[in-house]
This record gives structure tokens, sequence and C-alpha cells, in this order.
């Protein structure tokens, strides 16, 4: 270990001494070894500003250098905060939206029950009218047919009382429907011994009703 000690201080000496003799031998030749070292110093390139200047990212501690179009970068926290802020302001305005259409909705309705309502007494007066029209109608119609078969009764107890001839020249000259009307209240005795005297054709057309009639 000494050994290498002292074979490293030999060295430095030696470096040392050829470095002196070195500068010796400069200035006995051309008595400025300081302006050789200038010059040597002024015959190296000389760098570009852009290659010495320290780049703008490296400033200020050697930091990333901001974007040309956004210089200050938005905080993740910061903007997970505002969409849900946008949204919670997007969900208040739809649920007031849809408060303001149950109300008008809830509006309509209480129109239409009204009207329905309205609607439905009205039909109701309508149908007791119908009603009180159709039983006034019915006791008229009533007292008609009653009235109508008090005369035909009456009609056909005078003609039964009747000889068959003269009969039949009475049933001869009267409208169809009149004749018919007597001869189905009329016993089937009496309306036979009439008809053998009545004219054929209307003979045959009283009696093609009486058979429809009795089916």
């Amino acid at each position: 270990m000494n050994a290498f000690k002292r074979w490293i201080a030999g060295f430095l000496v030696s470096v040392l001494w050829v470095t002196g003799a070195f500068v010796g031998v400069s200035y006995i030749h051309s008595g400025q070894p300081a302006l050789v070292l200038a010059e040597d110093k002024d015959t190296q390139p000389k760098k570009n500003k852009s290659e010495t200047a320290p780049a703008d990212g490296e400033k200020g501690g050697g930091g990333p250098a901001p974007c040309p179009e956004c210089p200050e970068c938005p905080d993740p926290a910061k903007v997970v905060l505002q969409g849900l802020e946008d949204k919670k302001q997007a969900v208040a305005e739809a649920s007031e939206k849809l408060a303001r259409e149950k109300k008008e909705l809830e509006t309509y309705e209480a129109q239409i029950d009204e009207k329905l309502a309205s609607l439905t007494a009205l039909k109701k007066q309508i149908e007791e009218d119908i009603a009180r029209l159709e039983n006034k109608k019915t006791a008229k119609e009533r007292d008609e047919a009653a009235a109508f078969e008090v005369k035909m009764n009456r009609l056909v107890k005078m003609y039964t009382s009747m000889k068959p001839k003269a009969a039949a020249e009475i049933v001869n000259k009267m409208e169809l429907s009149v004749a018919y009307e007597i001869f189905l209240r009329m016993r089937e005795v009496s309306a036979s011994q009439i008809l053998a005297f009545v004219e054929y054709e209307k003979a045959a057309k009283i009696s093609e009703r009486l058979a429809f009639k009795k089916r």
C-alpha cells in the first residue's frame, strides 16, 4: 500500500515537472505564454446563443414549460366538481320542468272532470225529457188505440147484425185496410157469410191479409 502511494506521488511530480518545462519552453520562444493560451481559447469555435442559452423549459428550476394555448392546466378535481355541479343544475331544471308539467296536467284533468260532470248531468236531463215524452206519447197512443178498438167493435157489431149481402155491398165501397180491420174482429162464421157476397178480387185480398195475420 505504501509502495502504491509512493508511485502515485512520483507520477504527479513527473506531470508537474513536464508541465513546467512546457511552459518554460513556450516562454523562451514567444515570451508571451498567456497570449498563446488566449489565442488557443479564441480559436475555439463560438457557440450560438441558442446553444448556450438555457431552454425556456429549464428556467425556474427546470420544470416543464406551460402550454402555449392553455397557460394554466385545469385541476382535475375542479373539472370533476364543475361537471357534477352542471349535472346537478340540469337535474334541478328537469325536475322543475316536470313539476310544472304535472301541475298543468292536474289542471287539465280537473277541467276535464268538470266538463264530464256537466255532460253527465245534461245527458241525464235529456234522458228524463225523452222518457217523459215517451210516456206522453205512449199514453196518447193507448188512448187512440182504445178509441179505435171501440170504433171497430161497433162496426163489427153493426155489420154482423145486417144481412150478409147488404153488408157486402158496403164492404165493396170501403177501403181495403178498414175492411181488413173489421173482418179481423169478426167471428169466422159471420166473416165467411159476408165475404161470399164481396167482390172476388177484394175478398181475395182481405182473405190473404187475414191468413198472414193468423200466422
